[in-house]
């Protein structure tokens, strides 16, 4: 199991790396045709705003995974490292949580996109696709989470460490 989210984590990074190259390549044409030609591309914010969905959401998961997010553990330090394990299981108990919340809530909109058939505004893009992709990343980031109460688990229970 954690091998496999291992590998999902490193492939939608790898999206997520391509679409913001992609992001930048458009946004820099899309000055220089305004500024040279007078003339932008069409649908530059379209792709923009929903490749920021992307950037964003596949890179969450694969963030933890590399516990390469922003910590102030100045504090917890100072514990003893069975009680700085059994804070990081809090924590990523916490996360799981409000990320499957998240899920299910970003779920019920992707539905709704998709009944409605809402689109971006310049060219159409249907949004619900990116809902969805939305739903995985979040979903990802959570077993993610449940990945590191094992492992921090693991730690509390070793008798070894204190």
């Amino acid at each position: 199991m954690e091998r496999l989210v291992r590998h999902l984590c490193l492939g939608l990074q790898y999206v997520a790396q391509f679409v913001l190259f992609i992001m930048a390549i458009m946004v820099t044409l899309d000055v220089l045709g305004r500024w040279l030609f007078k003339s932008p591309i069409i649908g530059t914010v379209d792709i923009v705003e929903v490749g920021l969905i992307i950037v964003i959401f596949a890179s969450l998961a694969f963030t933890h995974l590399k516990e390469e997010h922003i910590t102030v553990d100045f504090v917890v330090e100072k514990f003893p490292k069975r009680i700085q394990s059994i804070i990081e299981m809090f924590i990523n108990l916490c996360i799981t949580v409000v990320m499957l919340l998240i899920s299910w809530s970003l779920w019920g909109n992707a539905i709704r996109l998709m009944e409605s058939n809402t689109v971006t505004g310049d060219i159409r893009l249907p949004l619900h696709i990116f809902a969805f992709f939305a739903v995985i990343g979040t979903v990802l980031f959570a077993l993610v989470s449940i990945i590191f109460i094992f492992k921090y688990g693991q730690k509390v229970v070793k008798k070894d460490e204190s």
